[in-house]
């Protein structure tokens, strides 16, 4: 992995759902915990972010598994 990558670039498929889950996890408790609209909403925005790296590191991942493993179709007999 090069040195100037994102700091989530190596996580992989489950590191993708535990950002997931731990951005889902921040909303939730924001809106559990009594939501401030004045002072949450840069939390909230923050949970948010999480969730869509993960899911854009999670999705890039499996992909990237799909295509590496082409050879299991019915052409691999």
């Amino acid at each position: 992995m090069p040195t100037d990558a994102p700091w989530w670039a190596g996580l992989g498929p489950v590191g993708g759902a535990v950002l997931i889950v731990l951005g889902l996890g921040a909303a939730l408790f924001l809106f559990l915990g009594g939501f401030d609209p004045e002072g949450d909403v840069t939390m909230l925005h923050g949970a948010a972010k999480v969730v869509a790296i993960g899911a854009v590191v999670a999705g890039g991942a499996l992909i990237s598994r799909s295509r590496r493993g082409g050879g299991t179709g019915s052409g691999a007999e």
